[in-house]
């Protein structure tokens, strides 16, 4: 074989090997795509049910515009060649597995955290939306997870009424005094089931999100005093992140008059028992999402200004909020709402 032919072949065999290795659907890169996702109407059906449904009342006031909830819309498990492709679509972003994924948590722990804080998420909007409102919240336990730390000892339907002898009066109330003691420690709770109170006592296992706090390992939801139901109808969609979009759609359906206006808005951030709007990620997929939905109007926590501004909103105004009170004052008074940037 002369030279030439040996460079030839030479020079063949990486271009080969990279088109096997292209082409090759075990090449499982460690990296996940993060773009726009679907956006859902919380004032309206989610998969043919209501997003957010209310019982026990004859109040559920209809709306002539939209709440959106925004999302992001994750891929994982890429082959190589599908990961360079959507390295290439300006509208998706590639992040390292660990994003989505963290160190050491199976998928399917990844799932029951998230389920846990999907129920977390439900009970601060309705506790902020009747706060807001003027009315009382109830704590009760939505779920136990079978292997948490409050497994046989709390069961779902338990009213939570006091940690540690201190009453709760809302869901923030709980998390904080449960996140007040370490991981191995012991609460007291009393709490109400089938009429009567009894106190019980838990030993709290490892938070998922802060190994330093204490946790119950359970789903709670506020609910309001008054023999008035509220069930979303988002888990497994929504998230944290939906928050305060849920909570503007419950006090719309709790309270006279139509909170949009008549417009499609749309928004996302966490938020907290008293209201506080959180900081969340992917803002510049949502804003994405929200201006191919033809939304009129987008909510930005606070926090997520900054990189808000880097997105494409086209002539949608990307609105500032850092609590309830300010997001129901930028519906009240659109023109009037503060900018990011500005």
């Amino acid at each position: 074989m002369n030279r030439r032919i040996r460079t030839l072949v030479a020079g063949a065999v990486p271009i080969v090997a990279l088109g096997a290795l292209l082409a090759s659907p075990a090449a499982i890169v460690p990296f996940a795509a993060e773009g726009p996702g679907p956006v859902f109407d919380v004032l309206g059906e989610v998969e043919g049910a209501p997003a957010i449904e209310i019982s026990g009342t004859a109040e559920d006031d209809p709306s002539a515009g939209r709440l959106d909830m925004t999302t992001v819309a994750v891929s994982h498990n890429l082959p190589l060649s599908r990961a360079i492709g959507m390295w290439a679509d300006p509208d998706q972003q590639i992040v390292p597995i660990e994003v989505v994924f963290p160190p050491g948590l199976s998928t399917e722990e990844v799932e029951r955290r998230n389920e846990v804080m999907f129920a977390d998420s439900e009970a601060n909007a309705t506790a902020a939306a009747l706060r807001a409102l003027g009315r009382p919240v109830q704590v009760a336990v939505a779920r136990v997870l079978d292997d948490g730390p409050a497994a046989g000892v709390l069961e779902e339907g338990d009213v939570v009424l006091a940690v540690d002898g201190v009453g709760v009066t809302g869901p923030r109330e709980l998390q904080d005094a449960v996140g007040a003691h370490a991981p191995g420690e012991e609460v007291t709770l009393r709490v109400a089931r089938d009429g009567a109170e009894r106190e019980l006592a838990v030993r709290l296992g490892e938070h998922p999100e802060d190994p330093a706090r204490g946790h119950l390992g359970v789903g709670i939801a506020a609910r309001p005093g008054e023999g008035v139901r509220v069930d979303y109808n988002v888990s497994g969609i929504g998230g944290p992140s939906a928050g305060l979009i849920m909570t503007l759609a419950l006090v719309d359906k709790l309270s006279p008059g139509d909170l949009t206006g008549g417009r499609h808005i749309a928004g996302t951030g966490t938020i907290d028992g008293i209201g506080t709007v959180g900081e969340i990620g992917g803002i510049t997929h949502k804003i994405a999402a929200a201006r191919e939905a033809g939304a009129e109007l987008f909510l930005v926590p606070e926090a997520n200004c900054a990189e808000a501004l880097t997105a494409d909103a086209g002539r949608m105004p990307l609105v500032r909020v850092r609590d309830l009170d300010g997001a129901l004052a930028a519906l009240a008074d659109p023109a009037a709402a503060p900018r990011c940037g500005a």
